[in-house]
């Protein structure tokens, strides 16, 4: 009994032991444990994660000229850059002040490039390595938008080159009375990279005023007219062969001078009315409600202060079927200037319905009640020519006769 007693408690007390050193085992792992936890936190306190940015893209390029800032048109889905500047801009003397992501790089160096009109491609390297690359294009594209040349071609006939006026950008032909203006080829020569509203080589009806549209390479456009007007219909306006085609009253005629060539002249003498020299026109195809320009150069050998009398003038009626409300006279054309003065006279006026044709004369003024004298006036570089528009005529007693 004793001996059992005795070993029940040697096995109890051995398995305190036991229990005790497991338990201090255990208590030792676990403060193992939190002495390593709480070193690891205080490491992470201590040196943190770094995270690189990965941010690639060149954020904005502009250049200043003049004191005006010109900013570039970013296209970051396709990765292109455009700077557009003025016309006329040295693209070689540009360098543009380029903007990129925090902690990237570029390459090349944008100082190092010299010409961007091709398109220079940009590598940006962010801070993490990675790249992007970009297409960055500068243009300073041509405003140009004026016509060089445009001339119409027939195959029975020399080019003929229109008149460009850039003032009122205004086109004019001198089309002889036998072409066809329904379907005439019209070649246009324009600046480089400009584009124009008709093709050259076109065929185009010049019965009547067209458009024409030249657009420069920065999209600035210029809006043409253009229309043809007639040669001199008048038949020997200089005089030549002693005025055929011209009728003459007595005390008129044709004079030869080595100055001027061939000069009409008219002397008037007493009576009411003055001598004139005619001719009729005939239009060459239907001119109903556009314009006849009558111009000369006029001189007279005396003068009447404040009166018309003895100054030479142009006169003209209108020729077709009219009602009789129609006022078909073209008046308002005198020499204005002082004796023996040369002085250009010219009248342009719109024309009726159904007209065919004009009579025209020249003639001496008289004022009621002023006697002729036997004053002789004179009349040179004489014309008769139809227009689309009283401007367009106009334009050519301006820039075209008086040259």
């Amino acid at each position: 009994m004793k001996i059992a007693i005795k070993n029940i408690f040697l096995l109890t007390l051995f398995t305190s032991l036991i229990l005790s050193f497991i338990s201090c085992e255990l208590e030792d792992e676990i403060n193992e444990q939190i002495e390593e936890s709480i070193d690891t936190e205080e490491t992470e306190e201590s040196e943190p994660e770094v995270v690189l940015s990965n941010e690639s893209n060149i954020t904005s390029i502009s250049v200043i000229l003049n004191d005006v800032q010109y900013n570039a048109k970013i296209d970051f889905l396709n990765k292109t850059i455009l700077l557009t500047l003025p016309s006329g801009t040295n693209l070689s003397e540009i360098i543009p002040a380029i903007t990129i992501s925090d902690f990237a790089t570029i390459s090349p160096d944008p100082s190092s490039v010299k010409n961007y009109e091709e398109g220079v491609l940009f590598t940006i390297t962010a801070e993490d390595g990675t790249t992007q690359e970009y297409e960055v294009t500068i243009i300073a594209p041509s405003n140009e938008n004026s016509i060089i040349s445009i001339t119409l071609d027939d195959e029975l006939m020399e080019p003929i080159t229109g008149y460009i006026d850039e003032e009122s950008k205004s086109i004019l032909f001198e089309v002889p009375n036998t072409l066809d203006l329904s379907a005439v080829k019209i070649n246009i020569t324009i600046p480089e990279n400009a584009v124009t509203s008709l093709e050259t080589e076109s065929i185009v009806d010049l019965s009547s005023t067209i458009a024409l549209n030249i657009t420069a390479e920065n999209g600035d456009v210029s809006e043409y007219s253009v229309s043809s007007y007639t040669t001199n219909l008048l038949t020997n306006p200089s005089g030549d062969n002693n005025g055929s085609g011209w009728d003459f009253d007595p005390n008129t005629g044709i004079e030869t001078t080595a100055e001027y060539g061939n000069i009409f002249y008219i002397t008037a003498y007493e009576g009411d009315f003055s001598p004139h020299i005619y001719q009729t026109i005939t239009f060459p195809r239907d001119y109903s409600e556009k314009y006849v320009l009558f111009i000369g150069n006029l001189t007279t050998e005396k003068v009447l202060e404040n009166s018309i009398t003895r100054h030479s003038y142009l006169w003209a009626k209108q020729i077709g079927e009219f009602s009789q409300d129609d006022w078909i006279y073209m008046q308002g054309m005198g020499h204005s200037a002082g004796a023996n003065e040369w002085e250009v006279v010219s009248g342009s006026h719109k024309l009726l319905p159904n007209v065919t044709g004009t009579y025209f004369q020249l003639g001496q003024g008289r004022r009621n009640g002023d006697p002729y004298d036997g004053t002789t006036c004179k009349f040179r570089d004489l014309e008769v020519r139809l227009f689309e528009s009283a401007e367009e005529a106009a334009i050519y007693v301006s820039q075209v006769y008086n040259q």
